[in-house]
């Protein structure tokens, strides 16, 4: 089992809406991760949020068993909330977008190199 972490960013809901969270988790998401993950985005959709910003920047390895979890967080916000998820992983982070490519997240999940950029395109699709 591996080092893993997830918190929210701390921000206030002025800032990003009181149905966003950003959330950042860091570490090897793998089996033993999952439960947490699973938990915690559980968490945010039961606190009515709508729309979640995962920040996996630091984020050193996923396995399919957190890419499961990733897949049941964007189906239960779009169909309880017409909610999304957006997954930040920054360019240098090649291991884990790799992942996402091979298991086409791409196309089910926005990816964005940045906090920011997620949050800019965030608040214009709102």
């Amino acid at each position: 089992m591996g080092f893993f972490y997830i918190s929210d960013e701390p921000t206030d809901g002025a800032t990003h809406g009181e149905d966003v969270a950003v959330l950042v988790a860091g570490g090897e998401l793998d089996y033993a991760a999952s439960p947490q993950l699973k938990a915690r985005l559980n968490k945010s959709i039961d606190a009515c949020v709508r729309h979640v910003v995962l920040d996996l920047s630091m984020v050193t390895f996923i396995d399919s068993t957190a890419i499961g979890v990733l897949v049941g967080t964007v189906m239960r916000l779009r169909e309880a909330a017409d909610g999304s998820l957006s997954i930040v992983c920054t360019d240098e982070n090649l291991r884990v977008l790799r992942i996402f490519e091979i298991a086409g997240i791409d196309s089910l999940i926005a990816l964005h190199s940045s906090r920011e950029e997620a949050l800019a395109e965030l608040a214009v699709a709102r």
